[in-house]
């Protein structure tokens, strides 16, 4: 496998983790970077709510100043019913870094590739990693494809992995992912009337059979979305339009919240939202990051913010490594091991103060999770 190209680091994968990574990179002064970037940045995601302290995360990165000219939705916080009828309230009034912010998810990665192109690495959209070779201790070839049939093939001194929940390099290369959850999540969006009340807060309401999220998002919308097992999904259609908007409207508090937002046809999306490590996130010239390495249940609001973290803290210990000092990759996996240990902890405290349906097997099973993990 011959390369036509050499990078100091090749970056599969251009979301929020891949971007972050780079521009650290750049930042360290990495010279030749390439992020190896699947679609164009068209299609629609689900919308994703930050805290208050990604700001912290952007302004390490060079680009809060630039974040705020895209005005995304204020976020002052949120509001939940779990483990009671009631709404509980928890916003951001006193919290030293101000609002969070609802993201129109779309463009603010389009936002981190350009920003990402304007710090000096290479962005390469429409581009797929197909297999790669290993040379000796000097990297790996990787092929990609571009469109139907066009390829290239590039070398790298090192690779990250940010190719989301797929983890598709750290696999090529027999890392295994050890799940703990396999969520699913149908999501939809509605139109916001300029009379509507819906608050600022993301609302969060437990049921039976999981629980369901609302947002707003910018540009007049707003998403909800509800969580559970593949079973349930399944058995209560919620994958179909017409029962989600029926099971949606049984709920106490969102259901009233949205009651004058009309649904967006053809808006339903269906995505896998599981937790877990990857076994072997790092190696000889290569490392995971953001959700390649370790997924977090989307009830901990941690994604986005996860991701740039992530991004950060890889892109220092690339930069050791680019340098002989290859130790830093164990404490990169030490770390991994324990931010997802702590994630469980809180995970496991949430998801154990809702009693109201003890003996419902979406929550008797998570109870049942929460116990082995203990004993481990």
């Amino acid at each position: 496998m011959e390369a036509s190209a050499g990078y100091d680091v090749v970056v599969i994968g251009g979301g929020p983790a891949g971007c972050a990574t780079a521009m650290a990179l750049r930042r360290y002064g990495i010279p030749r970077i390439l992020v190896v970037e699947s679609s164009r940045y068209q299609a629609t995601r689900i919308g994703e709510s930050i805290p208050p302290d990604t700001r912290i995360l952007l302004e390490q990165l060079g680009i809060w100043s630039d974040f705020l000219k895209e005005q995304h939705d204020a976020c002052l916080g949120s509001c939940a019913s779990w483990g009671d009828d009631a709404l509980g309230y928890n916003d951001f009034l006193f919290n030293p870094h101000g609002q969070g912010w609802h993201l129109d998810r779309a463009r603010f990665d389009l936002f981190l590739a350009r920003k990402t192109v304007e710090s000096g690495a290479e962005v390469s959209t429409g581009t797929r990693f197909a297999n790669s070779s290993r040379v000796a201790d000097r990297g790996f070839h990787l092929r990609l494809t571009e469109g139907e049939r066009q390829t290239r093939t590039v070398h790298a001194r090192f690779v990250v992995d940010a190719t989301g929940m797929q983890a598709r390099f750290a696999r090529s290369l027999g890392a295994k992912r050890v799940f703990l959850d396999r969520l699913i999540c149908v999501a939809g969006y509605f139109q916001l009337p300029d009379s509507s009340q819906f608050s600022r807060l993301t609302m969060l309401e437990a049921v039976e059979y999981g629980w369901w999220y609302a947002a707003r998002l910018p540009n007049g919308r707003l998403t909800a979305a509800v969580a559970s097992d593949a079973e349930f999904i399944r058995a209560l259609a919620l994958n179909k339009k017409d029962s989600w908007l029926a099971w949606l409207s049984e709920t106490r508090h969102i259901s009233r919240k949205l009651a004058d937002c009309p649904f967006i046809e053809g808006s339903l999306r269906v995505c896998t939202a599981p937790s877990f490590l990857l076994e072997k996130a790092t190696g000889n010239c290569w490392l995971a990051v953001g959700d390649a390495a370790s997924a977090y249940d989307p009830i901990s609001s941690q994604g986005i913010y996860k991701a740039l973290s992530d991004g950060l803290q890889a892109a220092a210990v690339i930069a050791s490594c680019l340098q002989g000092q290859t130790e830093k990759l164990r404490d990169y996996e030490a770390s991994l091991g324990s931010r997802f240990n702590a994630y469980l902890a809180n995970r496991n405290y949430f998801y154990g103060m809702e009693r109201r349906w003890p003996g419902a097997p979406f929550w008797s099973r998570r109870v049942e999770r929460n116990a082995v993990i203990k004993q481990r």
